[in-house]
């Protein structure tokens, strides 16, 4: 039996894998090991995963685990690896890699290409089929991140502060949310989680892209991905897979800024625990 998991800072996608159709799915908090202590991280999976795994009654069954995750650096996969071996079993398979990796595993399914993230923030990787060979830093969204919620949300919320939009629209918004200057300032600059908050604009972006100048910055963002990240890997005739939910929403406006950057655009998932449920139960 296998157990996979595609982990977030903010939350985790778990996988069992019986067979082909025997598939079990639920989520945790994250276990972010650049950011949680391993204790932290040890009573979580003892409160939300070991509970789960007795109540289903398949912790005895497991013999390999696939573990992909936000902040699971070198330094820091050992001891994810570690803690997972308490979970299962110390004879399991562990395998505990970044989650640039398992979204390419995912994206590409096992196949050597380019892969993408694309949600909240972004990355991404040349992959070999197995390992990731070339990796442009993203950079976080104030440095870099182009394609991403956040730098959508930051570009979107500019044009609306400087009345660079179409007035409606801009109104529109501002009703709608209750923000003005002030408070959008108080929240990027002054409170947590100011990538998140700017993403958070995305779903009024969505329902509005009837109006060309909005459409056009959504393409604008996807553009500047390919330009300062893409390019990089230096060969266009691969096809470039994308996993998150800025890819899966906004499909058309991806497309069409790839074709103007002479990328050819090939698998769009909204999960990666989707392409990670398909990829390890084929390799059964």
């Amino acid at each position: 039996m296998i157990l996979l998991a595609d982990s977030g800072s903010t939350k985790t996608d778990w996988a069992l894998i019986f067979n082909e159709e025997g598939i079990i799915s639920f989520t945790s908090s994250g276990l972010n090991p650049s950011v949680l202590a391993p204790e932290m991280i040890a009573e979580l999976l003892r409160k939300e995963v070991e509970e789960k795994l007795q109540l289903f009654g398949v912790k005895p069954f497991i013999t390999e685990v696939h573990f992909f995750g936000a902040g699971c650096t070198e330094a820091k996969c050992p001891v994810m690896a570690d803690l997972l071996a308490e979970l299962v079993s110390p004879e399991a398979e562990i395998e505990v890699a970044s989650d640039m990796l398992g979204a390419a595993i995912a994206a590409c399914e096992g196949k050597a290409g380019i892969a993408a993230i694309l949600g909240t923030g972004a990355n991404s990787c040349l992959f070999d089929g197995k390992k990731i060979v070339a990796n442009t830093p993203a950079l976080g969204y104030i440095l870099g991140d182009e394609g991403s919620g956040a730098v959508l949300g930051k570009i979107f919320i500019n044009k609306v502060l400087k009345g660079t939009l179409p007035e409606t629209l801009c109104r529109e918004f501002l009703d709608e949310t209750g923000l003005d200057k002030f408070a959008v300032i108080e929240k990027v600059y002054r409170q947590p989680a100011a990538n998140k908050f700017l993403a958070s604009f995305s779903p009024f972006i969505h329902s509005h892209l009837d109006v060309k100048e909005l459409r056009d910055v959504v393409v604008e963002n996807f553009i500047s991905f390919f330009n300062n990240n893409i390019q990089q890997y230096g060969n266009q005739s691969v096809e470039v897979n994308v996993v998150g939910s800025m890819g899966y929403h906004y499909e058309a406006e991806l497309r069409e800024a790839a074709e103007k950057c002479g990328f050819t655009i090939g698998r769009i998932i909204k999960s990666p625990i989707e392409g990670l449920i398909s990829y390890y139960s084929l390799m059964r």
